[in-house]
């Protein structure tokens, strides 16, 4: 069984270390090009190109996957599918129909709910206590194909998108596994067409995005900061500075005082909130310009005192 692998984040990484660590190495490794990065904006490749630079694996980055250019050269490797995991471009008809088994997507979401670029992001942020991973046939309309496999993944109250990514990764690498085992039995794959009545679509973020309005309920800034955490952080404005919120915990004290006014220390745990209903507990903070640092610890390093407002 021959395969092109597409990606370019992380995400799809275990996933395609275990088919190589059981013996099926790709064909070919498609990501995006290197990109200028960090404070000398020296181009730089993606994870999934670095892990093909690392383990020798034959690696193209195209400007334009779609080009005529890029099919002739995906063409050459007759390869049997296309395995594709946050690779960041779309894939029009000829690419996709380029292999007998089509292009498959690993997607971190139920879908068809959270269609999209921010799945994981936006169910920690709407509250959700379910995600999970899809593997779909990619059609012409975004993460509308149907499905091959779907398995679940609880999410805790406290988990954030950090965490619940590399859980995530690891379900993508298993499911995948069990993918490929129905591919080699050489049978019809069974697939069930997805519900667009069910269908929602993930916002795209940006750095306002982030930004935590503590006029709002506990429960909301508080999958706010789950969602952002640890990258790129919901913050809030300190002392006319920025500083990063990047851990909390949802308390039953009612909120007493003004939104953002810090209304009691505890150098044990963090201090404490007013929301626009109750008190939220703040265990992992990030000044500006500063390392992070549990909550407990900053209150003496900035010598933080009660009744000072967060967000102003």
């Amino acid at each position: 069984m021959r395969y092109l692998f597409m990606g370019s984040s992380d995400y799809g990484l275990p996933a395609l270390a275990k088919l190589i660590q059981n013996g099926y190495q790709p064909s070919l490794v498609i990501s995006q090009p290197h990109r200028p990065s960090g404070r000398n904006l020296q181009k730089t490749p993606t994870p999934v190109s670095q892990f093909a630079l690392e383990h020798k694996l034959p690696l193209y980055n195209p400007e334009d996957i779609n080009s005529e250019e890029s099919i002739a050269k995906l063409a050459d490797y007759e390869a049997d599918i296309i395995i594709s995991a946050s690779y960041g471009n779309y894939l029009g008809k000829k690419v996709r129909m380029l292999c007998p088994f089509r292009a498959v997507n690993l997607h971190p979401s139920l879908l068809p709910k959270y269609r999209g670029s921010t799945p994981i992001q936006s169910a920690i942020l709407k509250g959700e206590t379910e995600t999970g991973t899809t593997i779909f046939q990619i059609t012409a309309k975004m993460d509308a194909g149907p499905i091959f496999r779907q398995e679940k993944l609880s999410i805790s109250e406290k988990e954030n998108y950090t965490d619940l990514l590399e859980r995530l990764k690891q379900q993508a690498a298993d499911i995948l596994w069990l993918f490929w085992q129905d591919l080699l039995k050489g049978k019809e794959l069974s697939h069930s067409e997805q519900d667009e009545s069910q269908a929602t679509w993930c916002s795209t973020f940006n750095k306002q995005s982030g930004l935590i309005n503590w006029s709002n309920q506990a429960k909301n800034i508080h999958n706010q900061i789950r969602a952002f955490s640890l990258t790129p952080g919901a913050w809030t404005y300190f002392r006319a500075k920025t500083m990063k919120i990047l851990a909390s915990e949802l308390t039953a004290k009612l909120a007493e005082g003004k939104p953002g006014q810090i209304c009691c220390l505890d150098k044990k745990s963090g201090f404490f909130v007013n929301c626009m209903d109750y008190k939220l507990l703040i265990t992992k903070v990030q000044a500006e310009g500063k390392k992070i640092m549990d909550a407990a610890a900053f209150i003496n390093g900035a010598r933080l005192l009660s009744e000072e407002i967060l967000g102003s």
